[in-house]
């Protein structure tokens, strides 16, 4: 089995309950009819599915690492990179998932503004190595560009639906995904 990135599969109708990550979060689930889902610019997000244990996960940083001799407070370790990863790997394999059998898709890490420097391109390069380093396969990117981008991830099948998404509504997509409150009723689905 392997994850699947088919856009027309993903149009199945019937109704299904969204959990947005938004930064600094991550999910990690295998409900039938749950869908992960953020909208990106130059922050990243790592999917992984275990076709064995059939759970997904999404997380999403902001920073790939601090930088060289700064400190960093403890509450803000959610923006960056390796707190993400470590979160996300964490919550698949207390899910039942293996390093082995999980794999990754990297989504993001545009450069969507020239003062900001290449926070996009870096985090995309963190994310590869991280991965490579946990020996976890990667199997698809969409990173880089100018352009936004909404994922979305059925948590049970991990079929990954990335859309582009013109920069203007991605700004409004992300306002509105900053000001709501993400589902956190105790069920199956973890958010940190």
């Amino acid at each position: 089995m392997s994850v699947l990135s088919d856009l027309t599969a993903f149009s199945t109708p019937g109704r299904e309950r969204r959990v947005t990550v938004i930064q600094g979060d991550f999910a990690v689930n295998g409900e039938d009819g749950l869908v992960l889902t953020t909208v990106l610019g130059s922050c990243v997000a790592v999917c992984l599915y275990d076709p064995y244990a059939m759970i997904s996960g999404m997380n999403h940083f902001l920073l790939a690492e601090p930088l060289p001799g700064h400190d960093i407070d403890p509450s803000a370790l959610e923006r960056y990179g390796a707190f993400a990863m470590e979160q996300l790997i964490n919550g698949m394999i207390k899910r039942g998932a293996t390093r082995k059998s999980m794999r990754a898709h990297i989504y993001g890490g545009a450069s969507m503004r020239g003062a900001m420097g290449d926070i996009g391109k870096s985090n995309a390069i963190f994310a590869r190595n991280f991965l490579d380093c946990d020996q976890i396969m990667v199997v698809r990117e969409d990173v880089g560009d100018a352009i936004a981008r909404r994922i979305e991830m059925r948590a049970r099948s991990g079929q990954i639906k990335c859309s582009h998404v013109p920069v203007s509504n991605a700004m409004k997509i992300a306002t509105f995904n900053r000001d709501i409150n993400p589902i956190r009723d105790g069920g199956d689905v973890d958010l940190f």
